[in-house]
């Protein structure tokens, strides 16, 4: 396949999307369609310069063997974009990229600048049944039972349309007898079978089950594992899409093939029988279902690549969705619904074309096969008759070859077509799932091997450089933190005070690992936090934001998630210390009171005092406190206040007040700016030796 197009603009715009949509339907990840259209632009834009726009700019597509190759070739003189490029987009783009483009320069009537990417495509279908079968796990020895079944249904049905063909013969020849011998015969082998395809669905019912647990329990600790900046980027459709449709298309893959496969091996047998009783008529047969069957395989392919994309736009459309769910009422409150409904209505509509192209695809050549199964049906007859004719078939040999021909024509191709769309659907959800375990699509959280079991809870911020534009291609236009260093003490109370976007919020999510600093490090008791495991690092600590989740389900059982040994007395006092405890005993199923999805039954001072009970009851070394009482009254945050007095000095505290009169009697105040500590100390001398803070305050003191 092949885009075309020059060096005008409109023209370079037309061709990189088309060659996107190229990729997206060959099954190239989205981070290589990313950078192949960043690279590709920046490419077409240099020769744009420099040739004239009327040039000529062509992109070939090879698939072969899990790769794709691009061949863009732009006519005219030798020039290499990738070593006299100044494009800091482009050097990004394919710095340390396996499909990085290689230059090449073909001699000719008017000479041929070749870029060539190769990119890695997605996984044969062996190694998707490979990926696959490692989750039948438990369930293995009922899929060798299910199998077993299956194949002794197989040759139950290859003798049921014998029985059946020697019924006709018996009823030519007026053998009554031997016609009712045989019908019982065949009413006999038609229970066993019912019985035998009963027990074979039950072994495969086991099978999906237990398949679709072990891959959905997989798949779901992967999720859990990806970095906090992955999710975002993606959203939360791809995932819950992922987790629900595609895990079922997987655990269902044997089940389904084993069927599938039992019926091609029944018309195998008619076919076998078909050229027993007559060769002369088994060969237009064949060349007639072999036309049909490669028709079905260029069907498979069509839509197989329309079905990646559609895929794509209906994850665009269930993130929304769940967006929209989530964040109904804020649209509502900020009066939003038609910008809303506008992206919605867009998204829709990409998915609902992608989806209409896929079957018009389908449909299409679904015609064609129908044209052909017809037409051999009508000279599959005439053949017959043409043989009747000549006294070269007997009346009862056609009839039996005409019931073959019935049982097996349109059955077969349908099943074939059957079998095919359960590959392409088993292709695309394979690739997403093995896509959500790729740590080059979706990173995972790693941890270091070092435990702690005494998390003393120093904290240390070594030169630390962070910014959340960096990304994948490693630039970036705003850097948050800017070599930033600082101490905190076991048991010392440490503020962070400064405008919005100084860092402050950026400092916790680092602290806990949600994200990574891009230069410097970071130390608990001295340890690099990337050398720690999981257990010491976010065992250690106790993390409350501005706006904590609260899960769908009972307050104690939200409480029982930090600590599942947790005693009455301790959740209790608990709730006492976050001052939720009279407005839960009041409650009329009290501490089992269920609360709605992200908490939505609750105020937004309950919230954080529910979250705030969660992080008390840890009873944790680090306490990190994000504008955790942000949605609190002054006389209800104070009580709160002197709650984390009772606990100084027994925990290490970075806190982050809405209100800076909370914080006043930190040890210490460390005043950001610009993502660098400007001045630091306690609330008294800030006020005389900073400015920026005195400013805050003050104008806080006048509200």
């Amino acid at each position: 396949m092949k885009n075309k197009g020059t060096l005008d603009n409109s023209s370079i715009n037309s061709l990189i999307t088309q060659s996107l949509l190229s990729l997206e339907k060959a099954g190239v990840t989205k981070d290589d369609r990313l950078r192949f259209g960043l690279s590709l632009e920046e490419i077409l834009l240099d020769y744009q310069g420099r040739f004239p726009k009327d040039s000529t700019v062509t992109a070939g597509f090879f698939k072969k063997a899990g790769k794709v190759k691009v061949e863009v070739v732009i006519e005219g003189d030798e020039y290499d974009p990738l070593t006299d490029t100044d494009s800091l987009v482009l050097i990004k783009t394919v710095h340390k990229w396996e499909a990085a483009p290689s230059y090449r320069y073909e001699e000719g009537r008017t000479g041929r600048n070749v870029l060539t990417y190769c990119f890695k495509a997605m996984g044969s279908l062996k190694d998707n049944l490979s990926f696959t079968w490692k989750y039948t796990g438990p369930g293995k020895a009922f899929l060798i039972l299910a199998v077993g079944l299956q194949l002794g249904s197989v040759l139950l049905m290859i003798i049921g349309p014998m029985l059946s063909a020697r019924i006709i013969v018996q009823l030519t020849d007026k053998a009554v007898y031997q016609v009712l011998g045989t019908a019982l015969l065949l009413f006999a082998v038609n229970l066993v079978s019912a019985a035998v395809m009963a027990g074979c669905n039950w072994a495969y019912n086991i099978v999906y089950n237990k398949t679709l647990t072990l891959l959905e329990t997989d798949i779901a600790k992967n999720v859990l594992r990806i970095k906090n900046r992955a999710v975002e980027e993606n959203g939360t459709g791809l995932f819950i899409q992922r987790l629900t449709v595609d895990t079922s298309n997987l655990a269902t893959a044997f089940n389904t093939l084993a069927d599938n496969i039992s019926q091609i091996c029944q018309y195998a047998g008619i076919l076998i029988a078909m050229f027993i009783v007559s060769p002369v008529v088994f060969l237009p047969v064949l060349i007639l279902l072999s036309a049909q069957i490669a028709l079905e395989l260029k069907r498979q392919k069509v839509s197989r690549d329309n079905g990646r994309v559609y895929r794509n736009h209906a994850e665009r459309y269930t993130g929304i969705i769940g967006e929209m769910v989530r964040g109904g009422k804020d649209i509502k409150l900020v009066n939003a619904q038609e910008q809303f409904e506008e992206d919605l209505r867009e998204r829709i509509t990409g998915a609902n074309d992608s989806r209409m192209k896929w079957d018009a695809g389908n449909r299409k050549y679904r015609l064609f096969i129908c044209v052909v199964r017809e037409s051999g049906a009508l000279i599959f007859i005439a053949l017959l008759a043409w043989l009747l004719s000549n006294g070269n078939l007997t009346v009862a040999t056609a009839l039996i070859l005409f019931n073959y021909y019935t049982a097996l024509g349109t059955p077969a191709i349908t099943l074939l077509g059957t079998i095919l769309d359960f590959v392409t659907q088993l292709s695309l959800s394979c690739e997403r799932l093995r896509d959500i375990m790729d740590d080059r699509i979706f990173p995972k959280e790693s941890f270091g091997p070092v435990h702690k079991e005494d998390i003393r809870g120093e904290i240390e911020f070594k030169k630390v450089g962070f910014s959340y534009n960096v990304a994948k291609l490693n630039t970036s236009t705003r850097w948050v933190l800017k070599d930033l260093s600082f101490k905190v003490m076991p048991g010392e109370t440490v503020a962070l005070v400064g405008r919005s976007g100084s860092g402050k919020t950026t400092i916790m999510n680092l602290i806990s690992r949600l994200y990574d600093p891009f230069s410097g490090k970071i130390t608990i008791d001295g340890t690099d936090i990337k050398e720690l495991d999981r257990d010491s690092l976010r065992g250690s600590m106790s993390v409350v934001t501005q706006t904590p989740y609260i899960f769908q389900m009972s307050i104690r059982e939200n409480l029982r998630i930090v600590k599942p040994d947790m005693t009455e007395d301790e959740m209790k006092e608990a709730a006492a210390l976050a001052c939720i405890d009279e407005e839960i005993e009041a409650k009329p199923e009290k501490y089992d009171t269920v609360v709605g999805e992200g908490g939505i039954s609750l105020s937004g001072g309950q919230l954080q005092r529910l979250a705030i009970a969660r992080a008390l009851l840890r009873n944790s070394r680090i306490l990190l406190l994000d504008e955790a009482t942000s949605a609190l009254d002054n006389v209800t945050q104070d009580k709160i206040r002197r709650s984390l007095d009772m606990i100084r000095g027994k925990c290490t505290v970075v806190i982050i007040a809405h209100r800076l009169s909370t914080i006043v009697g930190a040890d210490r105040i460390l005043y950001l700016q610009d993502g660098r500590i400007i001045a630091e100390g306690k609330h008294d001398r800030l006020m005389s030796d900073c400015p920026e803070y005195r400013e805050l305050y003050e104008k806080e003191e006048k509200q």
